[in-house]
This record gives structure tokens, sequence and C-alpha cells, in this order.
């Protein structure tokens, strides 16, 4: 596809007459009390970015592997719900909130994603917004788990707007969009602090604008979603479109200090540029784990020679467990167990009675043989304790109503589940943010926190907790595998396949359930327990 091409083809999708745009339908509240079951709502499907096909500028690629479903990503739809747009009008556009400078912002350089630091950046966050609010359709998500493949996923500073390029609405919707993002050689881009795009099997970079939209060959086509990388200053909302500054130099970010490894979290804004050669990393014979890695033997590992609960769960906790140590032994701070920080934690590469790792899965009970031998395999020893119940995060706070002005822990639990600054206090974002909720959910947008709308949070929040009523096993599809395959940490293709079945027998037996790859009542306490 080329600038030339691109510009009629979209222009025509936006006078195709009478359609109506599609998005996530929020579902009907019928039940009440703490038995409510109502399903979350839809999500797109995850996939996997790809790398470009060819270098981009400065000898530079976003790598291939990026993994959309390693990470317990958070999918956000439009705050005043999905709204019924004829395409005969013209389709909105993005309109900034305050008066823009005559000039723009510098032309950005590609920034690779280079730290493990999972956390939605303000100004990414507010990008996703931006788009669902003003569109009223799709959905959109920011950080991702590490999973070892290069991602500005892994640092908050993409953004996955889901919309599929195989229905005809929404796909207006998306090349409408990018025909207004790159207007002009790209200067809302350089606003917005966007330095790339990819969207059906093309690319488009804010360094290099001159080329149009190229071909893209990565191994995933981006034909269910738009995929928007950001700058750091994009992603902290320093640039024009959010701040009313021009930004002038760009901040490069972090900085990897060993070659090959994770670059320490990010700190701040930097203006130097990275050095272009680095040293080899002190040897180790394990291998890099982060957060919400699934390599379980090497995570209990790290956290017994830390010290602390040697679960093999890499969570937050674990993850300043590791900063910590990092910062006290000078090591880069890079959250992760890299090879810098087990060579000074495991020197030799050995550690005294290293945990064993979770049992590896057995195959399920057998009432017969073959031969005719009737056999019972034994249930796989426990190495943690099944909860008697679906665990529910926000329990213990259900029974408590907020209204503005409300403080407490309750109100924490509430921000920290709707993604907002920890105050404690409903203040007015709190209670806006209540409000769109109760939008979505078709409830009476109050703005207080009753029981209904602790439910929806927590179901928006942990969409899988929808389906702990259902039963699943291998050959199911839908939404409801989509939700299982992401709080197993699976690829999330909505089809429950032999990695699914695996992952489910993994739970099954660190709780000493049947090893059967069926998920069942039991095996969803697990699932929720471990999600925890």
């Amino acid at each position: 596809m080329t600038a030339s091409t691109t510009t009629p083809r979209r222009a025509l999708a936006t006078c195709l007459a009478g359609l109506t745009l599609l998005g996530v339908a929020a579902p009907t509240a019928t039940a009440a009390g703490e038995g409510d079951r109502a399903t979350a709502p839809a999500s797109g499907v995850s996939s996997t970015e790809g790398a470009p096909a060819d270098t981009l500028a400065g000898g530079h690629a976003p790598a291939a592997g990026d993994d959309h479903t390693s990470g317990s990503v958070v999918l956000r739809g439009p705050s005043e719900g999905v709204r019924a747009v004829v395409l005969g009008a013209r389709l909105p556009a993005p309109a900034p909130t305050r008066a823009l400078p005559s000039t723009l912002d510098a032309r950005p350089r590609y920034q690779a994603g280079v730290s493990c630091d999972p956390v939605d950046r303000p100004g990414t966050t507010a990008l996703g917004r931006l788009l669902v609010d003003t569109y009223g359709t799709g959905v959109f998500g920011v950080s991702r788990f590490c999973d070892g493949s290069q991602s500005e996923h892994h640092e908050g500073r993409a953004v996955d707007w889901m919309l599929s390029a195989n229905d005809p609405t929404q796909k207006a919707v998306a090349e409408s969009f990018l025909a207004w993002l790159t207007a002009n050689s790209g200067e809302r881009a350089r606003r917005l602090g966007v330095q790339y795009v990819i969207w059906n099997r093309t690319m488009w970079r804010a360094y290099a604008p001159e080329r149009g939209f190229a071909p893209y060959s990565g191994p995933n086509p981006h034909t269910d979603h738009i995929h928007l990388s950001l700058t750091w200053d994009g992603a902290m909302g320093r640039t024009s479109w959010w701040s009313g500054q021009v930004v002038h130099t760009q901040d490069v970010g972090t900085c990897r200090v060993y070659a090959g490894q994770p670059a320490p979290i990010y700190a701040g804004r930097r203006t130097t540029p990275c050095p272009s050669s680095l040293p080899a990393a002190p040897a180790s014979p394990f291998p890099n784990v982060a957060i919400g890695s699934r390599d379980r033997a090497n995570v209990a590992r790290g956290q017994q020679a830390l010290g602390i609960t040697a679960d093999g769960v890499f969570g937050r906790g674990t993850q300043q467990s590791v900063l910590a140590y990092q910062r006290s032994r000078g090591l880069p701070t890079s959250g992760v167990l890299d090879k810098a920080t087990w060579n000074r934690l495991v020197p030799g590469g050995t550690t005294t009675s290293a945990p064993a790792p979770a049992p590896a899965p057995t195959p399920a009970p057998t009432s017969g043989r073959s031969d005719g031998v009737t056999t019972t395999r034994p249930r796989p020893t426990a190495t943690a304790v099944l909860p008697a119940s679906i665990v529910r995060p926000l329990a213990p706070w259900k029974k408590t109503v907020l209204r503005a002005g409300s403080t407490g822990s309750a109100v924490k639990a509430l921000q920290r589940t709707l993604g907002l600054r920890l105050t404690g206090r409903m203040d007015a974002p709190t209670t806006a943010a209540v409000k769109r909720l109760q939008t979505r959910w078709a409830l009476r947008p109050t703005g207080a926190v009753d029981l209904r709308t602790w439910n929806r949070a927590e179901l928006t929040r942990y969409p899988w907790l929808g389906y702990t009523t259902t039963t699943w096993r291998r050959g199911a599809s839908g939404p409801g595998v989509v939700a299982l395959q992401k709080v197993l940490r699976v690829r999330a293709d909505g089809s429950f396949g032999p990695a699914t079945e695996r992952a489910v027998r993994a739970i099954q037996a660190r709780y000493g359930l049947p090893t059967t790859g069926v998920v069942d009542a039991a095996t969803w306490r697990g699932i929720t327990q471990q999600a925890r």
C-alpha cells in the first residue's frame, strides 16, 4: 500500500451509508447478590505482533514474537458505552482538550522496547481512551507481561485497539482514524507521540512518513487490531497534544547496561543518547526470568535465594524483591532475574536446597487398559492448597457501599481495580470512572458503588470470573475460552487445544487434582487462586 492509493480508499470507506458501528455490548444486569454470574463483556482475541520486513531507520527493527497474550492485560471499552454511528455522515475525529501550539513536536526517532516494566503509562492509556471514546467502538489494551521478546508493550508504550479488518464497519473506522493520524506527513502522530502503526498488513512510520503505508510481512498480519507504538514522551503524556508544550528534544528512555540484557526500568526523562557499544553480561547458566514468567523452577530458585516465599510465581512482590536486591548490590535495576543478578545471587550457578519445580502433569486416571487389567493412577501430590470456593478478589469489600467522599481500604481496592491513582478517597476522578463503568454495564450511572457495581468492576478486571460455572474441555471455543487462556497465560486464540490443556493439567497437578485437562468447578478454584 502506498500513500497515493491509501487516501482514496480510506475516503471511500467514510462514505459507506447505512452501517452501524459495532463494539463491546454491555451485558444486561439481571442477577443481584454475591451469586451474580453475569457474563463478562466480550473482548478481541489477542495475537502475536510481528517484525517488519525491513530494517528501520538507524538499523533497528521491532522484533518478532511480540506476544499479546503473555500477561494479565486489562481491556477497556468506551466510557459512555457503544454508540451507533451512521457511516454516511462524516465519522468523528479526536479533538484536543487544550489549545495546540503552532509548532510541531520534533520528528521522533525509533525507540525499541528494551526493558521489562509492564505498567500502563499515562499517555498510552490516554491515547487508548481517546480512540474508544471518540469512535465509540472497540476495546484497547496496553501492557503485556514480558516473555523474552522485544516489545513496547512490555514498557507500557503500545496500544492495541481491537478492530477487525474483516468487518466493514470496523475497517472503515480504522481507516478513517489512520487517515486523520497520518495526514500532512503525520503531524498529529507527532503531537500524540506515536512512532509507528501496524494495521492490516501495512506499517506506517512517523520517523519515515514519506514511505506511506508500506507492506508489512511480519508473522501477524494485524487484521484484528491496530497496533500503535509510542515514544517515551508520548507514553508519558508530554507531547503537545497532551501538555500543550512542544517537545523539542526527545526522551530516549532507559538504556541497556549489558548487551542483550533488559535495561533498568524507566526512572525519568533522559536526553543523553544510549551507548552504542556495551559489554557482555556476567556469566550465569540460568535464563532470564521476569514478571509473569511460567518457568516455575527457576522463579522458585530465585525466590529461595532472595529469601522470600518460593512459590514459583513471579508477580509484583517478587519483582519488588528483585529490585531491592539489585539496588543493594549496585546492579542494573531491571526487575528481572537477569544474568548479572543471577551471577551475584547464585554464584557459580548452584544453590543449596533448590526447591523442586511443580510436578509435571500426569496422565488422567484410567479405569482400564488394552490388556484388560484395571488400573487407577493416584492423584499427584499437591504443592499448593486448593481454596474451598472461587476466589473473588473484591469479596472483602462487596458489603461496603461507597459514595462521593468515602475513604479507606475499600476505596483503594476499587481504584486499584479500575486502574486509578490510589488516593483512598472517592474523589471526582474515581466517581467519574465509576459512572463510566456503570454506563458500560447498563447500570444507572449514580457514581455510588453498591453490590452490583462491585460485581461489574470485578468482572471488568477479571473477565474469567464470568465463566466459572462453565465446564471447558479440549475442542471448546469462543470468548469464554479466550478469557480462560488469558488467565492461564497461553495464546488466546479462542480454541481449547493442546497448549491450553497442558496449562490446565499443570494447575490441576499443583493443587492435587486429577489431571484430566478438563476445567471443572474444582479446577476453576485453583485457576482463580493462582490468578490473584
